[in-house]
């Protein structure tokens, strides 16, 4: 059974990258440059795996992260951040909101292989 995999992420660049290694492995996605659309799509859909960029505009991916969470619907989800604000204080406030994983930016495509593939 193929994983319904939302990515949202406002960074062409980084999206790009996500989207040529997916077609490599041929794995499907939805993609969204924005979390405004992205939060409308997540309760309709209830994808299995979401992959984010945590600062976006309008809708971060701290208060996605939270509404995810917070929705018994989507209580499986697996949530996987990807971030250019890496800390020691960032990773701790992101694992207490319940993600599964976390990748900082700039990423190595076989990390972020290994990362995705423990949940595909």
């Amino acid at each position: 059974m193929n994983k319904k995999i939302f990515v949202i992420e406002d960074d062409p660049d980084v999206a790009l990258l996500i989207k040529d290694v997916f077609m490599m492995k041929n794995i499907e996605a939805r993609f969204f440059s924005s979390s405004s659309i992205a939060v409308l799509e997540i309760p309709k859909e209830s994808p299995d795996i979401i992959i984010m960029d945590l600062m976006m505009p309008n809708i971060s991916g701290f208060d996605i992260c939270k509404y995810v969470r917070s929705n018994p619907r989507l209580k499986n989800t697996i949530v996987m951040v990807i971030t250019g604000y890496d800390s020691p204080k960032m990773r701790k406030e992101i694992f207490s909101l319940g993600i599964d994983d976390y990748l900082p930016k700039p990423f190595d495509v076989k990390t972020f292989l290994e990362k995705i593939s423990r949940f595909i």
